[in-house]
């Protein structure tokens, strides 16, 4: 083993959340992270208790988010600071398709999927990054040049995801420097996540339009949390269910 280089479960790492953690106490958990991330164990399998502490940092998700919401709402009655949402002219296959599918899936990949921190992840976080710089680009060019641009970021994630998958049983080994360093690579990560959501939104004329996506950005801290106690899958499941609910609200379903 390369030297500064540990084995995924070593005794550094943050013992694995308990399975059996009631409501309150799983909350605390979450709020916990939030405030400062450790790294995990290996994942928890898929059954009753992965399924119900799902449920409660959704729920928590949802709560704070709806906190949030209202409080910068009321902010901007006074200040008028937030900027409209842009006007997309898909269908609902599309919506389905984009929210509840490629977005959770690939989106997690890039943001959250290496944080298990094994060599073989953060070298697929490199390519991720590179498509999403890639992807950014795409938006400040002409529309002849946009789809070429768009769809070299894709074949970078595609690139990134088969090195991952020939070498991933082979370097599984976890950065000292990353364990060391967790906290700052899921609060980055997040904020990334946060900031590439204003692309929803028509540009922002004051910084207290940054707060329109506070929602998204504390959604990353808890979707990290679910990535890191319960598994990737699991925060796909997750990503997808806010996004389910999103569509619900903004179709008039709910």
């Amino acid at each position: 083993m390369s030297a500064g280089l540990t084995p995924m479960a070593d005794a550094d790492a943050r013992p694995l959340v308990p399975r059996a953690m009631s409501l309150c106490e799983r909350v605390a958990d979450a709020a916990r992270f939030m405030l400062r991330p450790t790294p995990h164990g290996p994942p928890v399998s898929w059954g009753r208790a992965l399924v119900a502490a799902l449920l409660v940092v959704f729920a928590f998700d949802l709560a704070l988010d709806v906190l949030v919401a209202a409080v910068t709402a009321l902010l901007d009655a006074r200040l008028d600071f937030l900027p409209d949402p842009v006007e997309q002219d898909t269908t609902l296959v599309e919506d389905l398709f984009g929210f509840l599918v490629l977005a959770p899936v690939l989106e997690e990949l890039v943001y959250r999927g290496w944080l298990t921190g094994r060599v073989a992840a953060l070298r697929f976080a490199v390519y991720g990054f590179a498509a999403l710089a890639i992807f950014g680009a795409s938006l400040f060019v002409s529309a002849d040049m946009a789809m070429p641009l768009a769809l070299a970021g894709v074949a970078v994630v595609l690139a990134g995801l088969v090195q991952w998958s020939l070498t991933r049983a082979r370097d599984t080994a976890v950065p000292a420097w990353f364990t060391r360093h967790f906290r700052w690579f899921v609060w980055g990560s997040t904020l990334l996540f946060g900031l590439a959501h204003l692309g929803n939104y028509e540009a922002i004329s004051s910084p207290l339009g940054l707060l329109v996506v506070l929602p998204q950005t504390i959604g990353g801290l808890l979707l990290a949390y679910t990535r890191t106690r319960l598994g990737l899958g699991a925060a796909m499941a997750h990503h997808a269910a806010y996004n389910a609910v999103f569509l619900a609200v903004d179709y008039g379903w709910w």
